[in-house]
Formats: C-alpha cells, structure tokens, sequence
C-alpha cells in the first residue's frame, strides 16, 4: 500500500515537474516570435502620445496619460474612488489579474500558497488594478516607453475599457474599500483568469489590439519587455 502511495505521488510530482518544464519552454519560443515587426514608433509630427509598460518582474502594467483629447479617464475612474489622489496626477496605470490574488497579495511575502495554486490552475474571477501616478515616468528597462498615433490610442482605449464590468450607466463597478494605498484602487473585470490567460498576457493583448510589436504569446513580464528596447 505504501509503495502505490508512494508511487502515485511521484507520478503526481513527475506530471507537475513535466507541465512546468512544457510551460517555461514555450513561453520562451512564443516569448521569443514577434508580431507586428514592422511596428514604427509614431514620430514627432504625428502628434504621439507617449504610454509606458511597466514591470516588477513578475507583473506588468500599462500607463497612460490621465487626460487627452481622446478621453479624460477622470470620467470613468473619478478621484473620489482613491484616496489621496488630486487633479495634479498626470498618469495612470492599469492591470488585470486574478481578483483572490490581487486584493490578498499586497506584497508578495503575503501569499499563500492556496492562492496562487487556484490563480495559476483554475479560471477565476478578475479585477482591474488602478492606479493614479503623479508625474512621468522616467524610463528604465522595467519602464518602457512606447510613442503611439492618436488612432492607436482609441485602439487601446477600447480595449481597456472592454476589460471593466460596466454598469447600466457606462461606469465601472467600483469595489469599495480595495487598493493597497490611497492613490490605488481595485474594479470588477471581464474575462476568466488562469496560467495560460494571465497578467501579462492582458498587456500583451492590450499591445497587440493596436499594432505594436511583441510576442505571439507573453505570460510573462520578459516576453514582452524584450520586444520594446
């Protein structure tokens, strides 16, 4: 009996270890293929809009300027929601991931290991993480700046807006007494989360919808920072 229970688990483990290895190996080649190659920065005299992708390593962000003449995001993400945020903000940043993982994982010593089981392994309810940036970001290779047209920006304004759960009103379903400061806060989302549909896929995506260059597949942050050196 101990010897099939023995047996079973290092079956169990050998499954785990071998869907891991395939993982890693083809975020690497999906990683490593690019799409829209052709992608130009949009130069001087096309009125660029400069937005930034940012990375902590394991989870990337878009930022976007707070207002524009294509939309003001005040409108939808009003200040009143965030807790010391104020007109001066010019930047505001936008993630989707698992909502379990989001809302109890402030910092990554606080995850369990129940969390992040169910958030790779079983779909799960989204929220989209918000927050309000005071001025520029100054770029590094964990903050990217990409140069869009105008046109791309509608493009990506459509798809961000896509990701909240909208209510009959148009506005986005705040959930109340969420963010990790008062300059943060958290929204219901659309969509399923799971390891092959993650984080950083949602940027990517978010990338793709207006024609930048990155990778076919990018579950994870070094998948999409390495196509905008």
């Amino acid at each position: 009996m101990l010897r099939k229970i023995t047996a079973v688990i290092l079956w169990i483990l050998a499954v785990v270890a071998g869907a891991a290895v395939l993982f890693m190996v083809a975020a690497f080649i999906l990683g490593s293929i690019t799409v829209h190659n052709g992608y130009a920065q949009a130069q001087a005299q096309e009125e660029p809009i400069e937005i930034y992708v940012t990375s902590n390593g394991v989870h990337t962000d878009i930022i976007v300027p707070v207002s524009t003449p294509f939309i003001d995001w005040r409108d939808k993400l009003p200040l009143h929601h965030f807790g010391s945020v104020d007109s001066t903000y010019r930047y505001i940043g936008f993630g989707w991931g698992d909502r379990k993982f989001y809302m109890e994982t402030p910092e990554w010593t606080d995850l369990t290991p129940k969390v992040a089981i169910t958030a790779a392994l079983w779909p799960t309810r989204t929220a989209m993480h918000v927050e309000y940036i005071r001025a520029r970001l100054v770029p590094t290779k964990r903050q990217r700046p990409i140069h869009i047209t105008p046109a791309q920006y509608r493009q990506l304004i459509a798809f961000i807006d896509k990701s909240f759960v909208q209510q009959q009103d148009g506005s986005y379903l705040h959930i109340s007494g969420s963010g990790y400061s008062g300059r943060d806060t958290f929204y219901e989302a659309n969509g399923k989360f799971y390891i092959l549909k993650n984080c950083n896929n949602w940027v990517n995506y978010g990338l793709k919808s207006m024609g930048v260059k990155t990778a076919v597949w990018a579950p994870l942050p070094v998948s999409i920072m390495r196509h905008l050196r």
